[in-house]
């Protein structure tokens, strides 16, 4: 044991001195060592197991070590106080606050792990008390082995608390503190990155150019009536409105799916969710080749700027295709979100400040800084410009003055959309402050989007530019008692904006043609390539073509649903013609509309004897038109609501005469634009590790 008289040696001030330096820089060794090890966690696995590729940064590395070390350092100057207020000289009681610091480390490793598979996207992370619990029990299991240790090694540990054994404070000091500049300097520097997404210089020059640029923009979550350009009695696109008038605007465009993942999926490949298999539990197949994946042979500079950080990420395969693609997980407050201390810290203050939202959200305004900074250096290629926005998603809390354009919405109702089972009890006058708030959102996006269309056309290829605005989905507001959406397939949630505007579009035009989102892959291909694709007769440009009668046109649009990968979770699958609106549900019931008199759609009419044969004509439609789409299907539980009892759809399916038909021989036949740059080559559906399926299918952001 170290004998008291050699602590007396020590004047003490010098015993204080070294004491409290003794236990900073410990800390700050620890942290270091902690900081690294989280940094190399959170660098090499995803927070979602069935992530395709991780969603954190480089800057991970800097910014976890450089807060772990900053917080260890902070833990044990306040140990080394401690002791020097209580004035401990005692060797026992000094080991014993060195176990409380290696205690702590022991505590944060394990609840990184804890917290590993948890997505950053779930504000309610840590609201359950066992997540409190298991840290506490990780702490003193540490500590109690740190003490063990401690007397095991007694002579050794003893020593470490010897004051008159000098420690080289000074060098330690000097190295851990140019530690920490380097880890903030990293930081900062990766902050300050916008040439990270420049373009590599390209000989070709902008007059050269004979294609055209392609700009596409999703509206994440905006249902088309609530548009003033579709007849909403609120003035809430203004800007929009301007430029559908210079453009052609489909009043009956149909998502294909009233959720983000498979909806983009399908934007991007042109097939449906029963194809590219994309689901909540999921990642979108790389077999589909994609609109980046067959642009950038071309010589398109391809780029994509995802707002929802979640079902946006890269990770669930629809970054596939872009070089760069800008998602959340290359932001360094995406990245903080991951860490332990901004799970467990940085959110839940932000929470108890009044904000019900995740604090890393990215709204069109910092949406936008990111294009600017792109835009502003890319290269003299011909781009193909990918952006969603997020801001119309619930919580629908937009920044002043847009927060009261059409009413207030308070924090604590705007809360409730993060539990959509409580919604279900709102009074009307709720609902009514719900629906404000998506509006003064909308509101908020369409000035924007307004800022956005200023910023390109300011560019001398505005003129050789084309752009197109949609949505993924829409949104529910009770309407069928669903609040928010991937809840059902009703008009609502699939019933979207279609707005193309550019060179060689006719202006003023609003077509009544009924017309899928995920043809928006062929069109794309059609604006941009022209004959190197025969793609035409798939494209939306045939209903603007002065020789096509759109009026004439009567196409069947299939939506599916599904939020769970085996036929005992609820999915739907519709079909929506010029006049009606089809549904069928996995128990096997049926939904018949009238759209067109009813937009609504609060008279089912399935059950009157009169349109029996109206039932069963679209039912026969929506099973050919699934029967015969390319193969292969990737997400077979999309089709589960077709089944009958006694009957299976697949088994009913006659798969030899399906692979006989020329994909390219009906031109209707859903996928059939994959077939120029597929072989049709049968793939396994990946299929995920049995995981965290309530966590993902509770985030809100879909």
């Amino acid at each position: 044991m170290l004998a008291y008289h050699r602590v007396l040696n020590i004047s003490p001030q010098d015993f204080r001195r070294q004491l409290w330096a003794r236990f900073t820089l410990s800390g700050a060794l620890i942290g270091l060592a902690v900081g690294l090890w989280e940094s190399a966690l959170l660098y090499f696995v995803p927070s979602v197991r069935e992530f395709v590729q991780v969603d954190a940064s480089y800057v991970i590395w800097f910014l976890a070590a450089s807060i772990d070390m900053l917080i260890f350092a902070l833990l044990g100057a306040a140990l080394g106080c401690l002791a020097i207020i209580a004035k401990v000289r005692n060797p026992k009681t000094l080991v014993f606050l060195g176990a409380v610091l290696i205690g702590v480390a022991g505590a944060h490793v394990g609840w990184s792990l804890h917290f590993l598979h948890g997505h950053t996207g779930d504000p309610n992370l840590i609201s359950n008390i066992h997540v409190f619990l298991f840290p506490l029990i990780r702490f003193g299991f540490v500590l109690l082995a740190v003490l063990v240790i401690s007397s095991l090694s007694w002579r050794w540990v003893a020593g470490l608390f010897d004051m008159e054994r000098r420690w080289p404070l000074g060098r330690m000091a000097k190295a851990l503190l140019a530690a920490e500049v380097i880890l903030i300097l990293g930081v900062v520097l990766y902050m300050g990155r916008p040439w990270r997404l420049a373009s590599p210089a390209s000989a070709v020059s902008l007059s050269s150019n004979s294609r055209p640029n392609i700009v596409l923009i999703t509206l994440d979550t905006v249902r088309a009536d609530h548009l003033s350009a579709y007849g909403y009695a609120r003035p809430t696109t203004p800007n929009i409105d301007q430029w559908a008038r210079r453009g052609v605007l489909f009043e009956n465009a149909i998502a294909p799916v009233s959720w983000t993942l498979p909806s983009l999926a399908s934007i991007f490949t042109g097939v449906l969710p029963h194809q590219h298999g994309g689901n909540a539990l999921r990642p979108v197949a790389f077999f589909w080749k994609t609109l980046g994946e067959i642009l950038t042979p071309y010589q398109y500079e391809t780029v994509g700027f995802n707002a929802n950080y979640f079902y946006g990420d890269a990770g669930w395969g629809i970054g596939q295709g872009f070089a760069p693609y800008d998602d959340d997980h290359t932001r360094v407050e995406y990245n903080l979100a991951r860490t332990l201390v901004g799970r467990a810290a940085v959110q839940p203050v932000y929470r108890e400040l009044g904000h019900c939202d995740v604090f890393f959200r990215r709204s069109a305004g910092k949406l936008n800084e990111g294009v600017s900074n792109w835009f502003q250096r890319r290269s003299r290629k011909p781009y193909f410009l990918y952006i969603n926005y997020l801001d119309a998603h619930a919580p629908y809390l937009p920044p002043p003055p847009y927060d009261h354009r059409f009413g207030r919405l308070s924090e604590d109702l705007a809360r409730l959309t993060f539990d959509v089972a409580s919604l279900h009890s709102l009074t009307p006058q709720q609902r009514a402050s719900l629906v404000a708030g998506y509006d003064n959102s909308l509101a908020y996006l369409d000035a924007e989007i307004g800022e956005l269309l200023k910023l390109l056309s300011s560019s001398p290829d505005w003129s050789n530019t084309i752009v197109i605005i949609t949505s993924d989905h829409g949104e529910a507001f009770g309407e069928h008692g669903a609040y928010t959406h991937g809840c059902d397939l009703h008009r609502e949630e699939i019933h979207v904006p279609l707005i193309v505007f550019g060179p060689r579009i006719p202006s003023g035009e609003r077509l009544a043609a009924t017309v899928a989102i995920r043809e928006l892959f062929s069109t794309v291909l059609d604006l941009a390539l022209g004959r190197d694709f025969p793609l035409h007769s798939l494209s939306l440009a045939r209903f603007w073509e002065p020789a096509t009668s759109p009026d004439a046109a009567d196409d069947a649009v299939v939506s599916e649903l599904s939020m769970g990968l085996d036929r005992v979770k609820t999915g739907l699958v519709s079909l929506t013609t010029r006049e009606w609106h089809y549904i069928r549900t996995s128990a096997g019931n049926e939904e018949l509309y009238s759209w067109t008199e009813d937009p609504q759609e609060e008279r089912n009419l399935s059950a009157g004897p009169e349109h029996q044969a109206t039932t069963q004509r679209l039912r026969a439609r929506l099973k050919d038109s699934i029967e015969h789409s390319l193969e292969p299907w990737l997400g077979l539980e999309y089709l589960y609501p077709l089944d009958s009892p006694g009957h299976s759809f697949l088994r009913d399916c006659n798969l030899a005469s399906r692979l006989r038909v020329n994909p390219l021989s009906n031109p209707q036949r859903i996928g059939a634009a994959q077939a120029f740059f597929n072989d049709n080559s049968p793939v396994t559906p990946q299929r995920p590790a049995p995981s965290e399926e309530e966590l993902l299918k509770s985030l809100p952001y879909q």
